[in-house]
């Protein structure tokens, strides 16, 4: 009788350990974290300076290029950028990079978390080509990086670049594709935690003829929206140009249609609307814009995937500049640190409806809601700190244009990072018992 009782104990015990298996094997893992991931703003290169607007002094960051993984206080709302990239740690609230060369240029960049895939509509290669590729690996393993370049002539092959821990390699753009005159370039990184920048920087002999920062964009699309392309006017009342440069990658040709949109309205561009765009090679278009000074806005729609940009010439003080207007996604909820820039929003969509809160550096809140239609734009003042867009209705595209004595400047409105979830692991019995 106990032999029986002591049997049944033991086939109760394995009927539990059975069954327990079984249950953790099928249930679905419904736990998880969520986080936001660091996001990187780019090194200096020689002769540049920097510096990256953050909400707050407490903001938590890091430098590149160092042993220490550390985050601690920026001790500024506004810190200088170095040699290293800087990682900063600001949940759901994106910085803003500011980058000059004091008299010569000046760029601004969005700050954005590691990404699986960057393309960069501008840069040249020729004699004057005094720019470059960096690529930052914020990481604690190497990481392996292919970069391929596109020109007028077509594509390059595919170059790779090996990244140490937690540091940075720059290549000259003259290096990627010499001579080359219209460059689109893609990196990819196949290892690691990757950011790349690509500063397009010119210059004939001791003549320097400006330079900006390139913003990137994470995919070819089939609609292109470039929300901001400033339009400037000489006092002799001559009118700047723009290049629209333009890339579809593959191997099949692609037919375009184009809406420039101004306050004065909307029109197709010569050239533009129409046209035939073949495959692989970078092409460039002029636009011939005659007009007032104003903000346009330029729309692609396209029966295969593109990327594109539009070069625009400036002038201050009889100094020649450009600067390079990227693709902008659709507007969604989120933060923008703007400390010390006092940027012109410029906002593009058929009908215009955006809810805003401005924060100043003493801590006060205003809401601000803007109305409009085809396009729109607002000035904020250099007391504001951080900007939030707290609604917006649906296809509303924007970007922030900056100007300063050392130059123009564009960012796109696109958040640094999104939020992730990761799983929390679950305790697993057959981890004891195979």
């Amino acid at each position: 009788m106990k032999i029986n009782r002591t049997y049944r104990f033991i086939a109760l015990i394995a009927a539990v350990v059975v069954y327990s298996n079984f249950v953790t094997f099928t249930q679905k893992d419904g736990g998880y974290t969520t986080s936001y991931p660091a996001v990187v703003c780019p090194a200096n290169g020689d002769g540049v300076t920097s510096a990256i607007s953050l909400a707050s002094s407490k903001t938590q960051i890091r430098k590149g290029g160092t042993s220490s993984l550390t985050y601690k206080s920026a001790g500024s709302a506004r810190p200088q950028g170095g040699a290293q990239a800087l990682i900063v740690d600001a949940p759901a609230i994106t910085p803003i990079s500011w980058q000059t060369r004091s008299g010569v240029w000046a760029g601004a960049v969005t700050c954005l978390a590691p990404a699986s895939s960057q393309w960069f509509v501008g840069g040249t290669a020729d004699v004057t080509s005094k720019g470059t590729l960096t690529i930052v690996n914020s990481g604690l393993g190497k990481a392996l990086v292919g970069v391929t370049v596109f020109t007028e002539k077509g594509m390059v092959r595919e170059q790779f670049f090996n990244v140490k821990a937690n540091s940075l390699t720059s290549i000259s753009l003259s290096n990627l594709s010499p001579g080359s005159k219209s460059l689109a370039i893609h990196v990819v990184p196949q290892t690691g935690r990757v950011n790349a920048f690509v500063i397009d920087e010119r210059g004939k002999g001791l003549k320097a003829l400006g330079g900006d920062t390139v913003n990137s964009t994470p995919r070819a699309l089939n609609k292109i929206v470039i929300p901001a392309i400033p339009h400037l006017v000489t006092k002799k009342k001559t009118a700047l140009g723009h290049t629209l440069r333009i890339l579809v990658p593959g191997e099949v040709s692609a037919h375009i249609n184009a809406t420039l949109t101004s306050a004065d309205g909307s029109f197709a561009p010569s050239g533009v609307d129409g046209a035939t765009i073949a495959a692989g090679k970078v092409v460039e278009i002029p636009l011939n814009i005659i007009a007032p000074t104003s903000k346009f806005a330029l729309t692609i729609t396209s029966d295969r995937p593109l990327v594109a940009a539009v070069k625009s010439a400036t002038q201050d003080g009889g100094k020649s500049d450009f600067i390079w207007s990227t693709e902008a996604p659709s507007i969604t909820a989120g933060t923008y640190s703007i400390t010390g820039l006092a940027p012109l929003l410029v906002l593009t969509g058929e009908k215009i409806e955006l809810s805003l809160e401005v924060t100043s550096a003493k801590g006060k809140k205003r809401a601000i809601e803007l109305r409009g239609e085809s396009i729109s734009t607002y000035k904020f003042a250099d007391t504001v700190r951080t900007v939030t867009i707290k609604k917006s209705n649906s296809s509303v595209y924007g970007a922030l244009l900056f100007s300063t004595k050392s130059g123009y400047g564009f960012a796109p409105l696109v958040m640094g990072s999104a939020l992730t979830r990761t799983s929390v692991p679950r305790s697993n019995i057959r981890v004891l018992i195979p």
